[in-house]
């Protein structure tokens, strides 16, 4: 299997196929057959490749799509092997590339219907078989236990008493019959500022 690649670099071909080099990874891509040259070349060699692994450049050089320069190694070694190899501009360039893209799109699966689908079929599985865990209400003092990591409250009477107490729900609202500004829970449907509150109900009690 013969690879020649163009004068400045940035096409090879390989059986008739063109594969584009992408500036930023430095793989060469062929768009119809959605497949990176490397991966490829190796299959022509070996066959489809296992799950959970990946073809290395042995000599870390994109552009040597040899069969003699590739090898198959679990997706977790050869992470680690280029994750210590990396630049401090390249360790940037993952971790803004995985805020901006790849955790939108894994947020838009979890809410799809195949996302919340699987969710449904090994969601309650994954759960069941998790450890419980002790912990101490912030709210009461009282020792529970939870599967949740990182679990505050005994039940969800706490964890409203909590809500209150540190005012985590209050908004800003405007006194329907003085006109000023008072700090109430959200999910009240109140009308005016406790002066003013207090003011209606002795009326009401008077009449």
């Amino acid at each position: 299997m013969e690879i020649t690649y163009s004068t400045d670099g940035k096409f090879a071909y390989c059986d008739g196929l063109r594969f584009c080099r992408d500036e930023r990874t430095g793989y060469y891509l062929n768009a119809r057959e959605h497949k990176r040259l490397h991966r490829y070349v190796w299959e022509k060699h070996n066959g489809e490749i296992p799950k959970g692994f990946h073809v290395h450049h042995k000599d870390f050089d994109k552009s040597n799509n040899d069969i003699s320069n590739l090898e198959l190694l679990r997706s977790e070694d050869h992470e680690k092997l280029h994750s210590d190899k990396l630049t401090e501009e390249e360790r940037e360039w993952r971790a803004k590339n995985v805020i901006q893209n790849a955790m939108p799109k894994a947020k838009k699966w979890h809410r799809s219907a195949e996302g919340r689908r699987w969710h449904k079929e090994h969601g309650g599985r994954v759960f069941a078989n998790l450890p419980m865990i002790e912990f101490v209400c912030e709210e009461c003092g009282e020792r529970f236990e939870s599967k949740k990591q990182g679990s505050k409250f005994c039940s969800n009477k706490c964890r409203a008493a909590n809500r209150r107490k540190t005012g985590v729900d209050d908004i800003a609202k405007k006194c329907t019959r003085c006109g000023k500004e008072y700090k109430e829970n959200r999910y009240k449907k109140s009308k005016y500022c406790k002066e003013c509150r207090d003011f209606v109900r002795g009326r009401n009690r008077e009449c």
